[in-house]
């Protein structure tokens, strides 16, 4: 099977360490495994780790910001490498697949494969021009929708990794028909969990709290760190390490120093290959969301946390109800109440045997239902449907 993978997004090294590029990773991994022949388009490619060197790579255009930088001028800009990537793919294929994960700008792969009668997956991960609006700037905003709507029609299948993104995507298509939702996953065999024997009841100290992923204003970290100064109040022996970078590291220091928090740790950007022997540091992992309305987020985090068999504390917002069976595989917590958060934090310092409880039953229920090789599978044959047919 040869397979075109698509990233057009400029803001995704897809070797890199952020979630979108361990994303992109772990879906390519898992389509080798399943004896595909890949060609990767992107426009971000650096060395590719050593498990992928077999893939062949094509660059399209890199992000160069112009000297003239204003947002108009990148979308311009972005809207040009269409023409490229239809080339690229006229170049290398045919193709069995074409799949292609969802940027604001890029139609042109989707297109042209769906013109020459290829399959053609469609991965949305995010509303990406509400995010925009909502984070960034958006300009040409009917260019973008007009983008989205053509990658809808060009789609054989398309993947929304939540409730929350497919119910946005409804509102372009206009039918949910070739609209499936497949979460997040994760690939087990890369978090092995330390082998260690249950402590006693009425052990709790030098317990470390962890937080791994990108500190952006959607994780709501600093509610984290108010529930981990009421947490130390009770229990001073406990630790905070905050692994990865992001825009609102600075803020979140400054808050530390200001409030003379003891006890903080912060990693900053690590790789994807080290994030296991991360999470071997940390006790009690937390997915921490503030209260969204329209929560649409599938986190890799979360996946990971069970994986590594460890108790997850995350936010009872959007469908995260679904994922994590609280008191079974995690427990959760009403947003932005750090006082909440204490209480179920203290529960676990003090529960050694509820902590590993809930982590061996996570690390069952990732392995069972949210393997990459589960998720691709799934896709796969999605996309192997006739036209209409898909259940």
């Amino acid at each position: 099977m040869r397979v075109a993978f698509i990233c057009a997004d400029s803001g995704i090294p897809v070797f890199g360490c952020k979630g979108a590029s361990v994303h992109i990773q772990e879906v390519l991994r898992a389509l080798l495994r399943q004896g595909a022949k890949i060609v990767l388009f992107a426009r971000r490619i650096a060395t590719p780790p050593d498990d992928l060197q077999g893939i062949k790579l094509v660059s399209l255009d890199p992000f160069d910001p112009p000297a003239v930088d204003n947002a108009l001028t990148r979308v311009e800009t972005a809207l040009a490498v269409n023409s490229q990537l239809e080339q690229a793919l006229q170049a290398e294929g045919p193709f069995d697949l074409v799949y292609e994960r969802y940027s604001l700008w890029s139609f042109a792969g989707l297109a042209y494969a769906h013109r020459q009668g290829w399959r053609t997956v469609l991965e949305v991960n995010a509303p990406l021009i509400e995010e925009q609006k909502r984070y960034r700037e958006l300009v040409a905003e009917k260019k973008a929708v007009a983008v989205l709507k053509k990658l809808l029609a060009s789609a054989t299948v398309v993947i929304a990794v939540s409730p929350g993104v497919k119910k946005w995507l409804t509102d372009f298509a206009g039918s949910a028909e070739r609209i499936h939702i497949i979460a997040n996953g994760v690939d087990p065999l890369r978090f092995r969990p330390p082998i260690a024997p249950p402590q006693p009841e009425t052990s709790w100290g030098a317990i470390t709290i962890g937080f791994v992923g990108t500190l952006k204003a959607w994780h709501d970290v600093e509610t984290l760190l108010d529930a981990f100064v009421l947490l130390q109040l009770q229990r001073p022996d406990v630790w905070l390490l905050i692994v990865g970078d992001g825009p609102q590291r600075q803020k979140l220091q400054k808050t530390v120093q200001a409030r003379a928090i003891s006890g903080v740790a912060f990693a900053g950007a690590v790789s994807p290959a080290t994030v296991p022997d991360w999470l071997n540091r940390i006790d009690i992992a937390v997915a921490p969301y503030p209260q969204l309305a329209d929560f649409y987020f599938s986190p890799l985090k979360i996946y990971e946390y069970m994986a590594a068999q460890l108790p997850v504390v995350a936010t009872r917002v959007g469908h995260l109800a679904e994922v994590i069976d609280h008191g079974v595989t995690g427990m959760l917590v009403e947003p932005g109440d750090a006082t909440a958060l204490c209480v179920l934090l203290r529960q676990l310092v003090d529960q050694p045997l509820l902590r590993q409880r809930l982590g061996v039953a996570a690390r069952r229920f990732v392995t069972e239902h949210h393997s990459w090789d589960k998720i691709v599978s799934e896709t796969l044959r999605l996309a192997q449907m006739p036209v209409g047919s898909a259940s």
